[in-house]
């Protein structure tokens, strides 16, 4: 899927236009009803082609004209005499016809956006209502032409001019100053699109949050393998010869994400271990193994507990040279280190695995069970008894994780224990994905009807957010697959059925198919990377939306495990109906 090759020769981009010319031709139909609503007696079309040569933002161009045929060729013209100003070799090519328009005075498309959530605005905008001066939703909100009013007690939003303005020099070389003084109307409009990646033209989609990235009806095998493999790729190239990340981008301008957080490294080298354990690419092996020697000699300290046993703590460095213990950084590099253990059947790591382990267990409380999240350095003095749910959860997983492997009772005692507290305080009402995990890994040592009744719980309170939610989120799909995977064990061996008569199977199988659908609206496909500043450094990786279309390390990393737990568990097991056993 991943293509960054140049096109040899005008032969390939007049084959790229030509079959995206007969995609936008087949629209008039569609979009000529609307045409005729909004200019009247003289119907106009209009058609923009977005064009990248992989590693530097798209340019668009666009035509106007009486007929689909002549707005075509004046978008063209632009197009080849833009590529000719700049000596671009476009790989990428989109062509969009607009579809529908809406036309509000100024005040109202302010009160308009206000109402929806940051970067969440998926239509065009016109300052014109000849579309002189347009733009598609993609040049919006990867310029950042919209943004939140600071300091406001109300929730308002406005158009960033500075942006607008620049933009428009970059791409047309329009060099006048719009302002709000200088616009009476903003039409709002949506197109229909295609996408040539120079091997294909791919229909884009055209409504609701899948705007602009190319129509999938079923996530298969393939798709998940091919976004899996890409995905982890990305992470193995943020990876310098030390094993550190580069940490992330705010790609609508390039920035690096700063600061780092050695907890997130680690937790994302295990799922590039996830990753691996389905492509086993050599290049992706030698990153994972640079990133868990950086953990191991940059993160981890041995430390004496009273009794002078060694243990062991991940040491996160903060600014101005300060330092914490995070209770879930420990858990993260136990779960990577004990996923390497699984994957290259290299026992190196159990002895600090047990250290580490140790150090959870310096954190728990020995008779409510609770664990304690943040200690100081170097005294191991209580600094926060709580940050983050998370922590918990993922503490929990990561001593079944190594009790599965050197099958120490310590561990699983002391996770028996963390379920006392988590039961009796409702923990499940955090719908925290980890919980999911760690419940169904206690449950295959201790099959038990109250961890089963966790689990469920867990997941049945979320199943309406899920289904409903807006943003990818991705550890949805993690804890819904990991009840997944519990509930596939109880039907394998035709135990805990009765548990299941009041969980809705069907509403949940409903919720784990949408989520798996619904991610991909967090992709940098190449047709959503193009208009980003530097599109082949986030190509193929997974963003947050909301978040500036920030794509962090973790952003993937969670991605990724969900659907490697789908592929697995999902797509290539054979699905038991309830009730059901091995032998039907």
């Amino acid at each position: 899927m991943n293509r960054l090759n140049k096109i040899k020769d005008d032969s390939d981009l007049k084959k790229m236009l030509d079959e995206l010319k007969d995609q936008i031709f087949a629209q008039k139909t569609v979009v000529s009803e609307n045409m005729e609503l909004f200019f009247s007696n003289k119907p106009k079309y209009v058609v923009f082609l977005s064009f990248s040569d992989g590693n530097s933002r798209a340019y668009v161009t666009k035509g106007i004209g009486n007929s689909v045929e002549v707005s075509w060729k004046n978008a063209v013209d632009l197009m080849k005499k833009k590529i000719k100003e700049t000596e671009i070799n476009p790989i990428w090519i989109k062509a969009d016809i607009v579809r529908k328009i809406k036309a509000y005075p100024y005040q109202e498309f302010i009160r308009y956006i206000s109402e929806i959530k940051i970067n969440y605005f998926r239509e065009g905008i016109s300052l014109d209502n000849m579309f002189n001066i347009s733009f598609l939703e993609q040049e919006v909100n990867s310029n950042v032409f919209i943004y939140d009013v600071k300091d406001s007690y109300q929730k308002k939003k406005h158009l960033v001019w500075k942006n607008i303005n620049y933009y428009l020099k970059r791409n047309t070389g329009n060099k006048y100053q719009f302002d709000e003084n200088s616009i009476a109307y903003i039409y709002t409009f949506t197109t229909l699109g295609f996408f040539h990646d120079g091997m294909k033209c791919y229909p884009l989609c055209s409504e609701g949050h899948e705007v602009g990235r190319r129509s999938i009806e079923k996530v298969d095998e393939a798709l998940l393998r091919d976004i899996i493999s890409n995905a982890s790729n990305f992470l193995s190239n943020q990876i310098d010869g030390a094993g550190k990340f580069c940490y992330g981008y705010f790609p609508c301008f390039d920035k690096i994400v700063p600061h780092y957080n050695i907890l997130r490294h680690a937790s994302t080298t295990y799922s590039m271990l996830e990753a691996y354990e389905f492509n086993k690419d050599p290049k992706l092996k030698d990153s994972i193994k640079r990133a868990l020697e950086y953990l191991m000699n940059e993160g981890i300290e041995l430390f004496k507990d009273d009794d002078e046993n060694n243990i062991a703590f991940v040491i996160e460095r903060l600014e101005k040279g300060d330092a914490e213990i995070k209770l879930g950084a420990n858990a993260a590099a136990i779960l990577a280190f004990a996923k390497y253990t699984r994957v290259f059947h290299d026992e190196k790591y159990i002895p600090i695995m047990q250290n580490l382990a140790e150090g959870i267990r310096f954190c728990q409380d020995d008779q409510e069970g609770s664990f304690v999240h943040i200690l100081n350095v170097p005294d191991l003095s209580v600094k926060e008894k709580y940050r983050i749910i998370y922590y918990d959860g993922e503490a929990a997983f990561a001593l079944m994780r190594l009790y599965d492997i050197d099958k120490n009772e310590r561990w699983i005692n002391t996770v028996e224990k963390a379920f006392e507290h988590f039961i009796k305080n409702d923990y499940w009402k955090h719908s925290d994905h980890w919980l999911s995990y760690c419940s169904y890994e206690l449950m295959k040592y201790k099959p038990e009807q109250r961890y089963i009744a966790f689990n469920l719980r867990n997941a049945s309170g979320i199943l309406d957010f899920c289904l409903t939610r807006e943003t990818t989120y991705p550890t949805l799909l993690e804890l819904l697959m990991a009840t997944y995977c519990m509930i596939d064990k109880l039907k394998r061996e035709n135990v805990f059925l009765e548990t299941l008569e009041s969980f809705d199977y069907s509403k949940f199988i409903d919720a784990i198919e949408h989520r798996v659908k619904h991610q991909l609206n967090g992709l940098f496909f190449p047709e959503v990377a193009m208009y980003f500043k530097a599109p082949g450094k986030i190509l193929w990786s997974f963003f947050i939306r909301h978040h500036s279309f920030r794509a962090r390390i973790d952003d993937n990393e969670h991605n990724i495990s969900g659907y490697c737990s789908y592929l697995h568990n999902r797509l290539k097991a054979n699905e038991i109906p309830i009730g059901g056993n091995n032998s039907n």
